[in-house]
């Protein structure tokens, strides 16, 4: 049964196959200034929204025929890289903007007697990305050179 994803990686659960994310936490705050007022309480401004921000674990297993190495790499390069990706859970996004992956954390991990990696509980920290406030990433020359880069990539 197929989940969501996060990126290239795919959330499914099957009898043969499992990749889910638990213990999900989604937090939202408001930015809000407070203004000091001379012998009165501060004044408070509300700023806007802020960033959402989304916190699960995922169960690495080669007992559901997960290679937990090949999985913890994607995530890594995926936070060290800078990359950002859509997120949808229960077949829906769960924001119309992007997410970064902020931080992963490899915990509990359980290995065989052969020393190959046999489970892992990785903890993953993403950041809503809103990309509405930056013209320049939706410029004609940004355009124009993403393709180019697109082209000779082939």
């Amino acid at each position: 049964m197929y989940i969501g994803y996060m990126g290239s990686i795919v959330f499914i659960t099957s009898s043969h196959y499992m990749l889910t994310p638990s213990n999900f936490q989604q937090d939202a705050k408001g930015r809000w200034s407070d203004h000091d007022v001379i012998y009165k309480k501060p004044s408070s401004e509300f700023l806007g929204p802020g960033l959402r921000t989304v916190s699960f674990d995922i169960i690495l297993s080669s007992m559901f025929n997960i290679k937990p190495e090949d999985q913890i790499l994607k995530l890594r390069q995926m936070c060290e890289t800078g990359a950002v990706f859509p997120l949808v859970i229960g077949g829906k996004p769960v924001s119309q903007n992007y997410w970064r992956l902020d931080s992963m954390s490899v915990g509990e991990t359980y290995y065989r007697p052969t020393g190959v990696l046999h489970q892992a509980k990785v903890s993953v920290k993403l950041t809503e990305y809103d990309d509405s406030n930056y013209t320049e990433e939706k410029s004609k020359i940004d355009l124009y050179g993403s393709v180019a880069n697109l082209l000779f990539s082939l």
